[in-house]
């Protein structure tokens, strides 16, 4: 398992400390669901997905995009409808469908799927899962703890590549076309993919098993790491950049 989600490059994130943004990350995740105005809210999304352009490149924001857009359109188009009270925006008859209320809380939870997502994915994609680990373990994260949680980030996309290359081989093999195709037929011609992807997870079970063993997992002795985060010299001064950070976006977007 040789994949993960790390994206090299130089930019300013892969200098920052990983337990400094280990904590951002975190904390990030509290300020999105804090009351802050709307335009706040997408201002420091914004701002995060320019970070991410200037150190991990558009093409990484682009996957990730694409990756979240399925649930980000169920979640926009059907969390309207849940929401009755309020001046109502697009009525059938004396039904109401929209309201303001409802498309603004739509708006505002996609702001936060965005946000809280691209927050994590910028984590792993500027970190290496090493020092992944090493920050969990600085803030007291029991080793089993952040072992199962780096490895969950390192099989997750392991299996996620082996899934897209059993794709592309069975499409190798059919002779139509799949613009052809219908929808049924394409669900139909799914499941192989599906099968074969499932039967790939089951037998790589002793592989990831061996892993943890190989690790320690299960070893009632106590762990030591050949590498330490030392080489980051500055990580209070980091962690306090963060703080203020945010500190100020809340002091600017939170509602009066």
């Amino acid at each position: 398992m040789t994949i993960n989600t790390f994206v090299a490059g130089k930019g300013l994130l892969y200098r920052f400390d990983p337990r400094a943004k280990l904590l951002t990350v975190m904390l990030l995740c509290i300020w999105f669901f804090l009351p802050v105005s709307l335009v706040g809210l997408y201002t420091v999304v914004g701002l995060l997905v320019l970070v991410g352009a200037i150190n991990t490149g558009f093409s990484h924001i682009a996957k990730t995009f694409l990756s979240i857009l399925p649930m980000l359109l169920f979640m926009v188009l059907f969390m309207p409808f849940n929401v009755r009270d309020g001046e109502s925006l697009i009525t059938i008859g004396s039904f109401t469908l929209i309201t303001a209320e409802g498309l603004e809380q739509a708006v505002r939870l996609a702001g936060r799927f965005i946000g809280i997502t691209y927050a994590c994915t910028l984590l792993f994609a500027t970190t290496v899962m090493q020092e992944v680990m090493l920050a969990l373990r600085a803030f007291h994260l029991p080793y089993k703890a952040g072992l199962v949680v780096t490895l969950a980030f390192t099989y997750i996309p392991f299996i996620a590549e082996s899934f897209s290359q059993i794709a592309e081989s069975h499409s190798l093999r059919e002779a139509e076309s799949d613009q052809g195709k219908r929808i049924i037929q394409r669900l139909k011609d799914l499941v192989p993919t599906l099968t074969s992807a499932l039967v790939f997870a089951l037998r790589s079970i002793p592989n990831l098993a061996m892993s943890l063993e190989l690790r320690g997992f299960g070893s009632e002795q106590k762990r030591s790491s050949f590498k330490d985060l030392s080489s980051y010299r500055h990580p209070y001064t980091h962690t306090l950049l963060s703080c203020i950070m945010l500190v100020v976006f809340w002091v600017l977007f939170r509602v009066q």
